[in-house]
C-alpha cells in the first residue's frame, strides 16, 4: 500500500457547491474508486484549499493505471462537471501537487 496525498485550490465563492457535489458523489463513482484500490479517500478543505488523500493498494502507479484502463469515461465525466471549481490541480506538465510522506505513525488498534 502507498499514500497519496495531494492539493489543489478551487474557485473562491463555489466552496458551497464544491461540497454539495461531493455528498452527492455518484455511486458509480465511488464504486469505481474502490475498485481500482483506493482505499481510506478523504478531502479536506480549509477556505479554498482541498487536500486529498488516500491509500492505493497496491501502489498509486497501479489504481492510476487501472482508473485509467477501467474506469476512462467515468473519470472524464466527473472531471468536466468538476471543471467549473479547479483553479489549477497540476503543474504546467500535468502533474499533481503532491505532497511527499515524511512520517507516518501505525497503529493495529486490534492488539489494544
Amino acid at each position: 500500500m502507498e499514500r497519496l496525498c495531494f492539493v489543489f485550490t478551487i474557485v473562491e465563492g463555489t466552496e458551497e457547491a464544491y461540497e454539495k457535489s461531493h455528498q452527492e458523489i455518484w455511486p458509480e463513482l465511488s464504486a469505481a474508486i474502490l475498485d481500482v484500490g483506493y482505499r481510506n479517500y478523504s478531502l479536506f478543505r480549509r477556505g479554498t484549499e482541498i487536500i486529498c488523500y488516500g491509500e492505493c493498494v497496491p501502489d498509486i502507479e497501479t489504481v492510476k493505471q487501472r482508473m485509467q484502463d477501467r474506469h476512462a469515461d467515468l473519470v472524464d465525466r466527473w472531471n468536466k462537471k468538476m471543471d467549473q471549481f479547479i483553479v489549477k490541480m497540476t503543474d504546467d506538465k500535468g502533474a499533481l501537487f503532491i505532497y511527499d510522506l515524511i512520517w507516518h505513525l501505525d497503529v493495529n488498534l486490534s492488539s489494544e
